[in-house]
């Protein structure tokens, strides 16, 4: 009997320890998790249409933690009436599932890069094409001006309404397991894309060879030598882990990509002229918030990159790089890359 109860106790103390520990535990998470689980969990006001918002980036990532605080501004501006709601990690499907979303109505809107809706509208395969634009300001007087318009049009005839396109990231760049200093250090490297023509055109131009590799593949194909380099934003270079295998940048900013946000069209002709305005309003102050935090990190990620990453920024000749891809933009004009004719041509004006 003794032995019974000795044994008994025995069991009683490790369900405490293990229960104990379980606790421990759940108490380490991240505050900032909490929170957005706290935040998750409260229920819309009664009266209010609830908006789904979606993202395809992890928490924590510049532009969910972004997509948040703009959720949040909405919804103590104007909760009361439409309540937004952030689905982030691709948690209402990928980019593509979510744009279907927007067009079918199973969600309100998202964010996600600009020349990703070049799907769309062609015109915006600009954003990415190699030294079309010599400034992220020469870029967005592009996207500002008259002749841009069609791009919008075009969107919102497919469902799709841009409220705003200056959530700014890093300019790209360009990387290798190699020094790169001018075009002729690419000739035959073996060069990322993912599977977009423009991407193939932009490597071409610069002598190297294209090899198709999804994003979450980068890394891994960077390490078993199927790549060389690549390109990508200056934020992704790091916080992707592409520095560990591919040292070498070539800080050339040829191209300047954005976050957008955007909303079912038809969600938006629903929404009264007064909510548009303070849905736009949020929209930028938010915008101007991203962008600060966007360029100031970069700054701590370089210095890192040099002093702990062991990253060489090459001494380039960035001018070399622009004349190789100067025939770039005749070339895709005569291949109708874009619903503009003479796209390029017209797009250089704005670079002064």
């Amino acid at each position: 009997m003794k032995k019974l109860l000795a044994l008994a106790l025995a069991l009683v103390m490790c369900l405490s320890l293990l229960v104990g520990c379980g606790g421990g535990a759940a108490s380490s998470a991240p505050a900032s998790e909490a929170a957005s689980s706290e935040a998750a969990s409260e229920p819309a006001p009664a009266a209010a249409t609830v908006v789904k918002f979606g993202n395809s980036g992890a928490i924590g990532e510049p532009a969910p933690i972004s997509c948040q605080e703009f959720c949040d501004l909405v919804n103590e501006r104007i909760g009361d009436r439409y309540y937004f709601e952030f689905y982030p990690a691709e948690q209402l499907g990928n980019e593509t599932t979510m744009l279907e979303n927007l067009q079918v109505g199973l969600q309100e809107g998202m964010m996600c890069a600009l020349d990703t809706l070049a799907t769309y509208e062609a015109d915006l395969n600009i954003l990415s094409m190699a030294f079309a634009f010599d400034s992220f300001d020469a870029m967005v007087a592009y996207l500002k001006s008259d002749l841009a318009d069609p791009i919008w049009e075009n969107l919102d005839n497919q469902g799709i309404h841009v409220v705003n396109f200056e959530y700014q990231k890093n300019p790209r760049i360009f990387f290798a397991n190699r020094e790169l200093n001018d075009p002729s250090d690419m000739v035959g490297m073996k060069y990322r894309i993912p599977n977009l023509p423009i991407f193939e055109k932009n490597a071409r131009a610069m002598g190297a060879t294209p090899v198709v590799v999804s994003w979450s593949e980068y890394p891994f194909a960077l390490m078993q030598g199927v790549v060389d380099g690549g390109e990508c934003s200056k934020d992704s270079y790091r916080s992707a882990g592409l520095y560990e295998s591919a040292k070498y940048v070539a800080d050339v900013d040829y191209a300047y990509p954005v976050e957008q946000i955007c909303f079912s069209t038809t969600f938006w002709n629903s929404l009264s002229a007064e909510d548009q305005k303070v849905i736009e309003e949020c929209a930028a102050e938010v915008a101007a918030k991203h962008t600060e935090r966007t360029l100031g990190q970069w700054e701590e990620d370089k210095e890192w990159l040099i002093t702990e990453g062991g990253v060489t920024f090459c001494e380039i000749d960035r001018q070399a790089f622009i004349d190789a891809a100067a025939p770039l933009g005749a070339e895709l004009q005569a291949e109708g890359f874009f619903n503009t004719p003479n796209l390029y041509d017209l797009t250089r004006e704005f670079n002064g």
